[in-house]
């Protein structure tokens, strides 16, 4: 499995690797460049996303990651979920005032607001859980929702 940008995981990614890892080394293209993680050891050295559980209101599951780390802040995590026809909703959007993507997809995501979420609890990293209720940005210093 070779490198990927971020942004461009799908399930089948996910799949095949939980755990993926941003080198930040002279052999990437990017930033945004991640690689599958094979060792516990180097969990503790890098950057990482872990493959996360979403789960609807009613009962829907969806598939995709997050942002592993000791500050399980909105920001910090920035949530997304796949669809198995390669979509994708970000519930981080940073300084951008974020605005719900009229698809299919996203709109079964918002009709089943709020999302719980759970991180896989691999190579030891405890699993990580909360509540999405909206899309996520920053404003004047303050995380704010579009619900």
């Amino acid at each position: 499995m070779s490198d990927k940008q971020v942004d461009e995981l799908t399930i089948d990614d996910l799949d095949s690797c939980s755990v993926w890892f941003f080198p930040m080394d002279d052999t990437v293209e990017d930033e945004l460049t991640v690689r599958p993680l094979a060792e516990q050891e180097a969990c503790s050295d890098f950057h990482i996303v872990v493959r996360a559980g979403f789960f609807g209101e009613s009962g829907a599951v969806y598939r995709g990651y997050l942002y592993w780390g000791s500050n399980a802040a909105i920001e910090y995590l920035k949530p997304v979920v796949l669809s198995d026809k390669g979509g994708a909703v970000s519930f981080w959007s940073g300084i951008v005032t974020p605005a719900w993507e009229s698809s299919e997809f996203a709109d079964s995501i918002r009709s089943e607001l709020p999302i719980s979420y759970a991180s896989e609890p691999v190579f030891g990293l405890p699993s990580i859980c909360g509540k999405l209720e909206g899309l996520y940005y920053l404003s004047d210093d303050q995380v704010c929702c579009v619900k």
